[in-house]
């Protein structure tokens, strides 16, 4: 008698169903292409996808924005739509975080849970006022638009066709729209597309991305009275550097000058300029268009000591250096470990030759970024907006100073053990209480500035991809700042400053981490952030709104 076992003995009843597959294909009986659902509700993936917008997966109420049928003339094909859970239809949460635990995608319409944010109190929160809109489309049509866009609470939202399928992470956006840039260049819609092809010193070839870097301009205001000899730009940044010439990168920055050194972060504090190598995908800028933010970056750090609007809130710089050659070995190495532990997002800098110029910017330590730091509670975050608001007051009142680029990751944060800082604006002197931190500004790249009768900008009016991008509120105030300039980003508002200031309200609100939540402190402060947070959109100025808290 035979007692061996046949060969598929050893399989399971799911294994056997594997194995009928092949047969079934080819039968027609089951479909060729599979669509992966990460939904826990298969009734969500089965429905018809129009009724699922991504409004509705955004929004706490869907019913505060009806979208008219002729905007969206063309019906999604159900192929086309990748469903993601909705809170809508979920009453607890599936993942304990904001990441699917198929593909680690970042899944819209989540919010993740931590020791600080219990799921009941998150259940019996009262939904906030939608600020986040995010958008998953994959076709484009902004040939046939008008000006008839929907609005909804004050912002403007882009007509569903065409709403952008470029959704950015919160914070730095320059290098992942740079990716985005390089991985959509043959299929990106035509309206998101440089109107003009921007030729670089790199040149261009076939199948390379071109750059589409936005220009810093200077305008002068009014003409001097009496005319200066005219400088050139590499003249004026020598001078700025108080240098007559650049140094040799190995000798300023040698090794026996930089002892127990280390990188601390991605903050852009070498910049290669003048070269004709692109780097992370962008052309190099040129000693006019550096000459603005080396400019921004000591005006606004020199305001510690202005006796009429004073802070030290902009981040002090100690010195700007002109110099020359290739990366150091000894920085290329701490590039490297930095690259091995946290992963770099930019270019190996061994790219560089012995020609290559750098401005380097020597900043003074000023903390974390304000995503990544955590707060004892909410009245510190309170008096750290506070700090944020009195900054950007002074800066106004100064050099008309808009930063434009306010987002989390350009707020440091450090601890201190001073009790009171001091500002003075328009020579009134105001303390606020630091609840023992500190904050910083940094990052000037898109700041406008008036210094000395010449307005510096950064002229973002043909940055369509900017304005397209979504996943975070952060996104649309870049919109509702072209709104409120008008597209013409030398003009002085103010407004935009408050605009920014509404984005790291919200994000003290809904984004930071928090260690106490529980305390009466904490919950008092929180209740004066959402408070402030409804009128701040009503004010015109960070004068208005440190008027408004003073």
């Amino acid at each position: 008698m035979d007692n061996t076992l046949p060969d598929d003995a050893w399989k399971d009843s799911f294994d056997k169903l594997l194995d009928q597959r092949p047969q079934l294909r080819d039968l027609n009986v089951i479909k060729r292409d599979v669509r992966a659902s990460f939904n826990i509700d298969s009734s969500v993936e089965n429905t018809d996808p129009n009724m699922l917008s991504a409004i509705e997966c955004s929004m706490p109420n869907p019913n505060l924005l009806a979208v008219p049928q002729d905007l969206n003339p063309t019906k999604k094909k159900r192929s086309d739509v990748i469903s993601t859970p909705c809170t809508k239809l979920l009453h607890s949460n599936l993942f304990h975080c904001a990441l699917s635990p198929i593909t680690g995608m970042k899944i819209d319409g989540l919010k993740p849970i931590d020791d600080n944010h219990k799921l009941d109190d998150i259940e019996k929160e009262q939904p906030r006022r939608p600020k986040h809109v995010c958008f998953e489309v994959n076709s484009f049509s902004l040939e046939n638009t008008n000006d008839t866009d929907i609005a909804l609470d004050g912002f403007r939202i882009l007509p569903k066709e065409v709403r952008s399928s470029l959704v950015l992470q919160p914070g730095k956006w320059r290098k992942p729209l740079i990716t985005w840039r390089r991985t959509h260049n043959n299929d990106a819609p035509r309206s998101l597309s440089p109107k003009k092809q921007l030729t670089t010193r790199a040149g261009t070839a076939e199948g390379l991305i071109l750059n589409h870097v936005t220009q810093r301009k200077s305008v002068h205001i009014k003409n001097s009275l009496e005319p200066k000899l005219p400088l050139s730009h590499e003249q004026e940044v020598l001078k700025y550097c108080a240098q007559s010439r650049p140094y040799k990168f190995s000798s300023a920055y040698g090794l026996s000058k930089m002892i127990d050194t280390c990188k601390i972060g991605e903050g852009v504090y070498v910049l290669p300029i003048e070269g004709a190598a692109l780097v992370n995908g962008e052309a190099q800028k040129t000693f006019e268009q550096i000459l603005p933010e080396i400019i921004i970056s000591k005006e606004m750090s020199n305001l510690r000591l202005n006796p009429t609007n004073s802070t030290t809130g902009f981040v002090d710089i100690y010195n700007a250096c002109l110099v020359k050659g290739k990366y150091p070995k000894h920085l290329i190495k701490l590039w490297e470990d930095y690259d091995d532990e946290k992963e770099s997002e930019n270019d190996h800098p061994d790219m560089f030759n012995d020609n290559q110029l750098f401005i380097v910017l020597e900043l003074k330590f000023a903390g974390e970024d304000m995503s990544s730091f955590l707060f004892l509670n909410a009245e510190q975050s309170y008096y750290a907006l506070q700090q944020i608001i009195l900054t950007l007051a002074v800066g106004e009142e100064a050099f008309q100073f808009e930063h434009r680029d306010l987002h989390w990751g350009n707020i440091l944060i450090e601890k201190t053990d001073e009790r009171k800082i001091a500002y003075k604006l328009c020579g009134r002197d105001l303390l606020v209480a630091t609840k023992g931190i500190r904050t910083t500004i940094i990052d000037y790249t898109l700041s406008r500035i008036t210094v000395d009768d010449c307005c510096h900008y950064n002229d973002l009016s043909t940055d369509e991809e900017l304005f397209a991008a979504t996943g975070d509120y952060q996104y649309d105030i870049y919109r509702l700042m072209r709104d409120e300039l008008q597209n013409n980003w030398s003009a002085y508002s103010p407004r935009t400053n408050v605009l920014w200031l509404s984005y790291v309200c919200s994000k003290l609100i809904d984004g930071v981490k928090y260690k106490s939540t529980n305390s009466k402190a904490h919950k008092m402060h929180m209740e004066k952030l959402k408070a402030f947070d409804k009128i701040v959109l009503t004010l015109n100025s960070a004068v208005n709104c440190a008027d408004y808290l003073h």
